[in-house]
């Protein structure tokens, strides 16, 4: 009788426990979806082709958010071009060559020190550093350059746990047959891990997209006042969506400016969904592609 109460608590406890984590899973996708909806219900009426294409307007209401977008892809291509050689470099010598070290520390404890540093903080060094001190004040570059620093620490870590799904038995076998530590690497280990290293490289591709502090100090608050909001220049204020959202909703001064800020945030939460949903199929394509499952 003992033993029978004993199973039958057991079995109690195992169903509520299970409930409850259930609950816990049910309510994530519960609160996803409610503020998808929300955002979807604020901002789909505001949603038009000019919408999407004008530049804004600061003196009166029908403005769009063209050029803010040309800017957040710009200083998204800007930034991995910086960020993706260095990182993954930085990621490929730590998990392939690096040996327990006074250097290897040095470098792990950098770029864990990295990883902590509030945006805010990081917009504030790029302020002084690429705004103040050099004398670019705002510019696209500076603003690629201030989210590459940023960035650094979590590509590094992608980068390091993408080599580490690669089995050790592919390096051994690829060093047996004559191939020598780099041609291993290049030829065997990163084919092996390029589904997962992309796969991250998109996550932070929409992190990228939608940072906004460390913004608002280096590449501005408004677009280019020259010939054309679609600059390509360097040197140019590249004021991007997740900004302009930000300015519309705090200091905007157009008498529209909360059915700008709404189709500017759906537009924002849609691109940075794609980011999310686009590195889970491209994953899971390069995983099928080049392991056959």
């Amino acid at each position: 009788m003992a033993t029978a109460n004993l199973a039958a608590r057991r079995r109690t406890v195992n169903n509520v426990m299970t409930g409850v984590l259930w609950a816990a899973a049910l309510s994530i996708i519960v609160l996803l979806a409610f503020f998808v909806g929300y955002i979807l219900y604020l901002g789909a009426p505001v949603i038009s082709w000019h919408f999407l294409t004008a530049p804004p307007s600061e003196l009166a209401a029908g403005g769009g958010i063209g050029p803010e977008i040309f800017n957040s892809f710009y200083i998204l291509i800007l930034t991995l071009i910086f960020t993706t050689p260095i990182a993954t470099a930085g990621g490929i010598y730590l998990q392939e060559y690096a040996r327990p070290g006074i250097f290897t520390s040095a470098v792990q404890f950098c770029a864990e020190s990295l990883a902590t540093i509030p945006s805010i903080v990081m917009g504030l060094f790029g302020l002084l550093v690429f705004v103040t001190l050099l004398h670019w004040h705002f510019t696209a570059l500076g603003g690629a350059l201030t989210l590459t620093i940023l960035n650094l620490p979590a590509l590094m870590r992608v980068t390091q746990e993408a080599l580490q799904t690669v089995p050790s038995t592919f390096r051994e076998g690829s060093m047996a047959l004559g191939a020598t530590k780099w041609q291993t690497i290049r030829r065997v280990v990163l084919p092996s891990a390029i589904a997962p290293l992309t796969t991250g490289i998109v996550l932070i591709a929409g992190r990228i997209f939608g940072e906004t502090a460390a913004l608002i100090f280096t590449a501005g608050v408004s677009v280019s006042a020259g010939r054309s909001a679609y600059d390509f220049g360097l040197f140019h204020q590249a004021e991007t969506l997740s900004v302009h959202l930000w300015y519309v909703h705090s200091e905007g001064l157009v008498p529209d400016a909360a059915q700008v800020g709404n189709g500017s945030a759906l537009v924002l939460l849609v691109m940075v969904l794609i980011f999310n949903i686009g590195a889970r199929l491209l994953g899971y394509a390069l995983h099928k592609r080049l392991t056959g499952k």
